[in-house]
């Protein structure tokens, strides 16, 4: 069974943050709170880890994981198309649970979202982008505490972190940038309708 550390979501204590960080950067599995479900990540600069997620999470390989960034401007990292409408969308959802699907520089398309939660940002900010999905088994329920996500993870990963309950329990919501207008891959906390509001409204 992986180590469990206690933390205070309000005011996450440092200390818990840099042992997270020190986990991540030696190539761990870290199960953490986040602003949507209880996320299962590693660092992206660790592609044998990368492929442990899949493995204990018996997910498809043609599902990509999301990359977590800590800043707006890391978006650049990974793509150098960022359409009006695309902007527009970060500028008004980011921090936050929308997940966009840009063109990229490496691979046909890259899934990306900064969240909008002390520890995520603490571990990003302190390891650089990560990997991540639900933690949780394909095609169970998301999960919103710690306690709810399943043995068989929690003894595969290198460090839990107890944050208590998540603040929204819904996963993100995903859309499709490449193109214009945009397409819903997946509706979650955000409604499709606001979207294309923001979209529409003045620069």
């Amino acid at each position: 069974m992986a180590k469990i550390i206690k933390i205070n979501s309000q005011k996450p204590e440092r200390k818990i943050i840099r042992e997270a960080v020190r986990v991540l950067r030696r190539g761990g599995l870290v199960i953490f709170p986040t602003d949507t479900v209880y996320g299962l990540g590693a660092s992206i600069c660790f592609p044998k880890t990368l492929r442990k997620i899949y493995r204990i999470k018996k997910r498809s390989g043609k599902k990509p994981l999301v990359f977590l960034i800590g800043f707006k401007k890391d978006i650049r990292k990974f793509t150098n198309k960022l359409s009006n409408e695309a902007k527009k969308l970060v500028r008004d959802f980011w921090p936050g649970p929308l997940t966009l699907v840009f063109p990229s520089k490496k691979y046909k398309t890259i899934a990306l979202r900064m969240p909008d939660h002390r520890i995520t940002l603490g571990l990003i900010r302190g390891a650089g982008p990560l990997a991540v999905t639900s933690a949780n088994l394909s095609g169970k329920k998301e999960n919103v505490t710690l306690k709810a996500v399943e043995n068989q993870l929690l003894k595969e990963a290198d460090l839990c972190i107890d944050g208590g309950k998540v603040p929204r329990g819904t996963v993100s919501t995903v859309l499709d940038v490449t193109n214009h207008p945009f397409q819903v891959i997946r509706e979650g906390c955000i409604k499709e309708k606001g979207l294309r509001k923001a979209v529409k409204g003045k620069n």
